[in-house]
């Protein structure tokens, strides 16, 4: 399958978008552990700052900048557009696994929490965006229904 992402003429520095994704899993590791998905409220907000809008108030970038910073890692520029997508499918998942928490639906929070760290370390370990493989799917899928 050929990936197809979509393209921005907005760049963003892929290696601060990994150290958030790393945020992402460890905090969504901290619910797991602690049993308290109150956590995932926090990951909303943040997921829907930097979906939503350019992100300059999330707090998870602020702070990934700070350690790029310190550490003087290079920049490695990306579209945005994909990592804006992936932030959306982020606030998705927060906003399913904040829903089934208030219902008591402790499995389900487990298993779609579960998978947002995988998608997180996915990121931030080996640079897949699995945002861009849905995305390049929802496209092959529209085209064949077009057919």
């Amino acid at each position: 399958m050929e990936l197809s992402c979509p393209i921005s003429a907005e760049r963003v520095n892929e290696n601060v978008v990994r150290i958030i994704a790393f945020m992402v899993a460890l905090i969504a590791l901290a619910c797991i552990a602690f049993s308290n998905y109150w956590a995932i409220v926090f990951l909303l907000i943040d997921f829907a700052l930097r979906a939503f809008s350019s992100g300059k108030f999330s707090l998870l970038k602020i702070i990934a900048l700070k350690i790029s910073n310190v550490f003087s890692i290079p920049n490695k520029m990306k579209d945005l557009a994909p990592k804006k997508f992936a932030a959306t499918l982020g606030f998705g998942f927060c906003l399913l696994i904040t829903a089934v928490s208030l219902f008591d639906f402790y499995n389900s929070a487990l298993i779609f929490t579960s998978i947002m760290i995988v998608f997180a370390l996915l990121e931030s370990l080996f640079a897949i965006c699995v945002g861009c493989y849905i995305y390049s799917f929802l496209q092959i899928f529209s085209k064949k229904k077009a057919a």
